[in-house]
């Protein structure tokens, strides 16, 4: 520039050779702009499409049991079943709410055919039912019922995922994972709530494990560290109807990279619970 274009942030107007340098770097600056806005929105992960029907009460009939964790096993007309995990309201877990309803009612409720009323959570193909004992949940209790979980034993092995707490994880809070959610989740599973590993493919395709004790007992507190953490469980794997129950302890249960869970070769992709 000569001496006349020189420029002085205080003048009242611009050279005419400073205000064309301008306008050319704005008409590459901006569609730039609209590029890099439109990757940033493409790239962001999606909401979930789970649900939680908050203030709608649901009846649902079924077969109570409580081993490992409560659970609804329910048949349809077309004797089609499917089982339904039972959580407490709040940040708790549906065994208190139970046990104080089995009390007030003078009765065992396991292996009962009962008729239950609660809030619905589902998504990603599971459903869970809130249960809050000042909804006065239990509709009938019926009598014993021959209908069984069906149990199939996959052996051990090692599998790769995410603790989350499931009752947030499948609609209850967007999002229910990950580092922004970790506090809450943590909560959750110190209320009772059983912990789930959620275990994601090369192909995105996603599959969850109920974690247990050795012996079916809660491991809520020993997991409390690891949740929305990438880890690697070693566990008996024991597919229960439509739930797959993963039976280990605290120190078969081990942190690993984001890289080791991304890993395509990683065993899980391939083990007998996945297909």
């Amino acid at each position: 520039m000569d001496r006349q274009d020189f420029y002085i942030g205080w003048m009242p107007k611009a050279p005419q050779s400073f205000a064309r340098h301008v306008k050319r770097v704005l008409l590459i600056l901006f569609p730039v702009a609209l590029i890099v806005a439109y990757l940033l929105s493409t790239s962001q992960k999606k909401f979930s499409t789970a649900n939680f029907e908050f203030g709608k009460l649901t009846e649902e009939k079924g077969v109570y049991y409580n081993n490992p964790v409560p659970m609804l096993k329910v048949i349809d007309k077309n004797n089609l079943s499917m089982t339904i995990l039972l959580v407490g309201y709040g940040k708790h877990g549906a065994e208190t709410a139970i046990m104080e309803l089995e009390k007030e009612k003078r009765v065992s409720l396991n292996g009962k055919e009962i008729t239950l009323k609660g809030t619905l959570i589902y998504g990603n193909g599971k459903t869970l039912l809130q249960v809050d004992k000042n909804d006065n949940p239990i509709v009938n209790i019926g009598a014993g019922s021959t209908v069984q979980l069906q149990q199939k034993d996959l052996g051990t092995q090692t599998i790769r995922g995410e603790i989350v707490d499931p009752k947030c994880y499948f609609g209850v809070m967007k999002p229910g994972e990950g580092k922004v959610h970790r506090d809450c989740a943590i909560r959750c599973i110190l209320g009772g709530i059983p912990p789930v590993l959620h275990v994601q493919n090369e192909k995105g395709e996603s599959n969850y494990y109920l974690i247990v004790g050795p012996n079916g007992e809660k491991i809520n507190k020993a997991v409390q560290d690891l949740v929305a953490e990438p880890v690697s469980i070693e566990a008996r794997v024991v597919q229960q109807d439509d739930w797959i129950i993963l039976y280990t302890d605290k120190e078969r249960i081990r942190r690993i990279s984001y890289a080791q869970l991304k890993d395509p070769n990683a065993k899980v992709i391939a083990c007998a619970a996945m297909k």
